[in-house]
């Protein structure tokens, strides 16, 4: 009788440990490839930022060079211009009556003497501001990774990405380039502009400044 209850228990014991593995393993695997991914795309902005530097000051002008972006879901690459305190963005949706008007908050990071670019890795979202009748949110970045800049930056074109229910966006102040920074939260958007993981972007060297060009905007104009 011993040897009997003494194997159920070692056979209880054993199918607990197998369940506890099977639920365990593939946990701190996935774990383990967001914490990755994570790491990959902020190293990728810090390269990111970088090689535009290095490209303003040793770059010709007329030169082009491309970039690979890598982008976390609901993250945000972010330029403020010298002296302003936020980013507007202004979304002209397909669905009538259905536009609204992004406001991105300028972090404490960024001096207001020089230009900014930002990566916005997590976000709060404000919903009461804007007028009646008139939707539009304000992003609040809460981890967030800034370097101020010497020079300027322009976009060919603020819509970058696959237009979902969307037909533009027009940005004031700056400039946005997202990846599901909106539409991943707890404010629900239908108009927005879907970026893969990673982009191919386009960088032309002008005087003082440099511009990015998006990969839609480079068959454009070829």
């Amino acid at each position: 009788m011993f040897n009997k209850n003494k194997k159920a228990i070692m056979l209880k014991f054993l199918v607990s440990l197998i369940l506890a593995l099977i639920i365990f393993v593939p946990a701190c695997y996935l774990g383990g490839r967001l914490f990755s991914s994570s790491t990959q795309a902020k190293d990728n902005y810090v390269d990111f930022v970088q090689e535009l530097e290095k490209f303003s000051q040793t770059g010709e002008i007329g030169a082009r060079e491309s970039t690979l972006l890598i982008m976390d879901t609901a993250t945000a690459i972010v330029y403020f211009e010298k002296g302003k305190t936020e980013v507007l963005i202004d979304v002209d949706a397909r669905v009538p009556y259905t536009d609204f008007i992004i406001y991105l908050q300028k972090p404490s990071q960024c001096n207001d003497q020089q230009n900014c670019l930002c990566l916005f890795r997590k976000s709060e979202f404000d919903t009461s501001v804007g007028t009646p009748g008139y939707d539009a949110v304000r992003v609040i970045p809460k981890n967030v990774l800034c370097s101020n800049l010497n020079y300027n930056l322009e976009i060919e074109s603020c819509s970058i990405g696959k237009a979902a229910a969307v037909h533009s966006y027009k940005c004031t102040g700056g400039f946005l380039i997202e990846r599901h920074l909106a539409d991943k939260s707890s404010w629900t958007v239908a108009s927005y502009y879907e970026m893969p993981r990673r982009v191919l972007l386009y960088l032309v060297r002008l005087d003082g400044a440099v511009r990015i060009i998006g990969p839609q905007d480079e068959l454009q104009n070829e």
